[in-house]
């Protein structure tokens, strides 16, 4: 909130201070990745299969989400290739800060670090044949 409100103020904060923040928000995604592997290794490498809620979640990932973006962009007014990045960044695998996320609110973080493997895994496969199929 007071980022928020420097911002809004538009107050200069000195140099060595903005580069130690810039620091700290580069690293996120390197402390989630750590954060992940930790959770599947508490899990257990041997969780990580397809049940039918994994499928679920991958199908409304990778199937209905891309439908449901090319359903509302159908008539959009925007350029082709802008509805095909829409389109193609509605079928990214799970956010790698979803089990950091769950953690904080008590839900099942372990699950939420599988989903983000699986759904990683794959997107290798799901992602070249969705831009195979915006290219046609």
């Amino acid at each position: 909130m007071i980022g928020v409100v420097l911002v809004l103020l538009d107050v200069k904060i000195p140099t060595f201070i903005a580069s130690d923040l810039h620091y700290m928000g580069a690293l996120t995604i390197p402390l989630s990745m750590i954060f992940i592997g930790i959770a599947i290794e508490k899990a257990g490498l041997r969780n990580i299969k397809l049940s039918r809620y994994s499928l679920g979640v991958l199908a409304g990932r990778f199937i209905l989400a891309p439908i449901l973006m090319s359903l509302l962009l159908w008539r959009a007014d925007v350029p082709q290739l802008m509805k095909q990045v829409f389109i193609l960044q509605s079928a990214m695998p799970v956010m790698t800060n979803a089990p950091v996320v769950a953690k904080l609110y008590g839900a099942d973080a372990d699950y939420a670090a599988i989903m983000v493997t699986e759904s990683t895994i794959l997107s290798l496969i799901a992602v070249p044949i969705l831009m195979t199929l915006l290219q046609k």
